[in-house]
């Protein structure tokens, strides 16, 4: 009867080995490479392979890592493993580390065997909680640009606070709000984006940019200056939909960024108006109110006297009795503006 030549047992599985003496020569893992693993406190981003990436759980990403640094047997088959991080109960913050045992069952046959066997192991995994780059930068106060607000609305500083904070995951962060004379004043940490969200104003609100820039300092290892921008947004006195009377003559405004561009209401010829040129007054508040008659020509009811008439621009639409429409009311007369 053939015996172990390690141990001395009677029941010989491979190479002259028993079951337990060939599993410890030969295991189906191999080896496995220490794990660190650096996680954002912030922003929730780990590092690997040179780069920052977002996760939801701490336990996936420990699985990911992990799996990547495990080394199989190549004279076995691994049929599966199975990884089950045990993290225990921590607070993230700056420098706070904690130990994670990584509980790792492989099973796998070995060459002229249809045995499945399984084989357990514990790997260590060290997590590091810092700052990443990006997010040093927003805590230090580090920015490269002010996005200048001047008479402007609270909608018009609301949305751009709210629209500079959804581009955090870009590395995107506002280091300071500061309220001054006439406006605002928000620092972000990239430049390219305060251009992007001034153009966003001006096309939403209307009004005039203007953009300047201040020598910083100096990048010596690509030999080349680093400015700081200042990025003035003023908001346009118009919005859209609002109805200017100009030479006697009323005006929807269509479109605005540094020139309004506002449609005729009686004629529906467009003109482009240059609010610092010329004098253009706001008309009558726009008005609500329903129409009163359909046949034998539209009348709508005055917002003002509830008597019957007739608008002033009937143009080839359809009508109903008690439709609700919006009018405007100038030097007497009544004109519909939707």
């Amino acid at each position: 009867m053939e015996l172990c030549t390690k141990c001395g047992k009677k029941e010989i599985f491979l190479d002259n080995l028993c079951k337990e003496c060939y599993q410890n020569k030969n295991p189906l893992l191999i080896s496995f490479k220490p794990v660190k693993i650096l996680v954002c406190f912030f922003c929730h981003r780990y590092f690997s392979k040179g780069k920052w990436t977002g996760f939801r759980k701490l336990e996936n990403v420990v699985k990911d890592i992990v799996q990547k640094r495990l080394v199989f047997n190549d004279d076995a088959k691994i049929n599966s493993f199975k990884l089950r991080p045990v993290i225990p109960k921590y607070k993230e913050g700056p420098n706070v580390k904690i130990n994670i045992q990584t509980e790792i069952t492989v099973f796998g046959t070995y060459p002229g065997k249809k045995t499945v066997l399984k084989e357990e192991y514990v790997l260590p995994v060290k997590v590091i909680f810092i700052l990443c780059p990006r997010c040093s930068r927003h805590k230090s106060g580090y920015f490269e640009g002010i996005l200048q607000l001047r008479d402007v609305d609270e909608e018009v500083i609301d949305y751009a606070v709210n629209e500079a904070t959804k581009q955090n995951q870009r590395g995107i962060f506002i280091t300071k709000k500061l309220k001054v004379r006439n406006g605002f004043d928000i620092y972000l940490t990239k430049r390219g984006y305060i251009h992007e969200l001034s153009r966003e104003l001006l096309n939403k609100f209307g009004g005039e940019t203007k953009a300047s820039k201040k020598l910083f300092s100096r990048d010596k290892q690509r030999s080349r200056d680093i400015y700081r921008i200042n990025v003035l947004f003023r908001q346009s006195k118009f919005r859209k939909g609002d109805i200017l009377k100009i030479d006697d003559e009323l005006f929807k405004v269509r479109n605005i960024d540094r020139n309004i561009t506002a449609v005729n209401i009686k004629t529906g010829k467009k003109k482009s108006i240059m609010p610092k040129q010329i004098r253009v007054r706001a008309a009558e508040e726009i008005k609500e109110t329903m129409v009163s008659l359909v046949f034998p020509h539209v009348e709508i009811l005055h917002p003002e006297t509830f008597q019957s008439v007739k608008p002033e621009n009937i143009k080839n639409r359809k009508f109903k009795v008690n439709q609700k429409v919006r009018v405007v009311v100038s030097d007497g007369k009544v004109w519909l503006v939707d």
